[in-house]
């Protein structure tokens, strides 16, 4: 999924992630915050906040769904990135 302001200089991008091992963690969601071109964090977050974050960005601020689906791109973290960045 991919979210951006109203003015479109800040983008968010959320995808599924994997470990190295090929394991998927469905309870998991890598977001990418994109200001003007430039990649300003990364972060991991639980399917919960990403549902609270995407409802509060759309309904609170406004953001603008792009229609864009990451849900096949599943991104490579670490497992210690999986087990403790919450």
């Amino acid at each position: 999924m991919q979210l951006s302001s109203k003015s479109g200089h800040m983008v968010s991008d959320y995808y599924p992630v994997k470990t190295w091992d090929n394991v998927k963690h469905h309870d998991k969601v890598l977001r990418v915050l994109t200001f003007m071109g430039q990649t300003m964090s990364k972060r991991i977050m639980t399917t919960q906040q990403y549902v609270n974050e995407v409802y509060d960005k759309i309904h609170t601020f406004k953001y603008v769904d792009n229609n864009v689906d990451h849900s096949n791109c599943h991104q490579f973290v670490s497992s210690t990135e999986v087990t403790y960045n919450v």
